[in-house]
């Protein structure tokens, strides 16, 4: 099914393919009981705000060349040790291979990197008014996925909400550019869609959602009665992208001519 939005106003459609129903009368955000319930951006569901200072950044950039050039051996390529991170479509030099080294990239953690754990978690926990973990108690563990979108690919996700996962549901989704990140290439979202009604969206099931064949294990949102309408807050190098799992995001299509990479953290909320 052809999904078709637009991302700051500009026209955006790609086919999405899966079994698609309306959502049951019923909205998942909880006002009073969620992550952001006690921040002044309760309604929009996102915020910017500073995360990293410049020599932190330095070295969790630098740690993420490291990464990626174990990730593309692990996965039959290679990349010299000073290559540009947004350069890297230069080397994953075929769909495959790329694919391999996604796979292996969406489930690492905070000891991968040169990331301070603690620092980002109180960070995040003043902004929040409320207490962040790296731990998810339903993983036992942390979560830190890298997320790499190639010039010229569906290097996507589609439009979805993470919180339709119960692993997900409270937390908050930390966006963080680290390589080619612009208002070309982040990630775009539709303010205020955590408060959409489920009767209003189009979407699949869990795990059923494909884009050119490649499964998700989110569901894919393909309409709603409020259409598509994204933007990209695009937060500049240091900063981060503070949202909801349960707003819509995704299809973050590269429309540049490099490779765009971040990293998405999502923090326990809670005891």
């Amino acid at each position: 099914m052809l999904c078709q939005l637009k991302i700051d106003g500009a026209p955006f459609e790609f086919d999405l393919q899966g079994d698609f129903f309306w959502g049951q009368d019923e909205v998942l955000f909880r006002e009073g009981n969620n992550a952001i319930a006690d921040t002044p951006w309760i309604r929009q569901g996102y915020t910017v705000i500073p995360l990293f200072e410049p020599g932190e950044l330095k070295a969790l950039s630098d740690g993420t060349r490291d990464v990626v050039r174990e990730l593309l051996s692990k996965s039959g390529g290679s990349a010299p040790a000073d290559f540009a991170l947004e350069d890297y479509h230069l080397y994953a030099l075929d769909d495959a291979l790329h694919r391999s080294v996604v796979d292996k990239s969406r489930w690492l953690s905070f000891r991968d990197f040169h990331m301070d754990a603690a620092k980002v978690c109180e960070r995040i926990s003043r902004c929040l008014g409320r207490t962040a973990h790296t731990t998810n108690p339903k993983l036992n563990r942390d979560v830190v996925i890298l997320r790499i979108s190639r010039p010229g690919k569906l290097d996507i996700n589609p439009p979805h909400r993470d919180g339709y996962l119960d692993i997900w549901k409270d937390t908050v989704n930390l966006w963080l550019p680290i390589a080619g990140c612009n208002d070309k290439t982040s990630l775009p979202i539709i303010p205020g869609s955590h408060y959409w009604n489920e009767k209003d969206v189009q979407r699949t099931a869990n795990g059923q959602a494909k884009i050119g064949g490649v499964p998700y294990s989110v569901p894919g949102i393909v309409d709603s009665k409020h259409g598509l309408n994204m933007i990209r807050p695009n937060p500049q190098p240091g900063q981060a992208l503070v949202f909801t799992p349960f707003i819509v995001h995704g299809a973050a299509v590269n429309r540049s001519e490099k490779t765009r990479m971040s990293f998405e953290l999502r923090l326990h909320v809670g005891e």
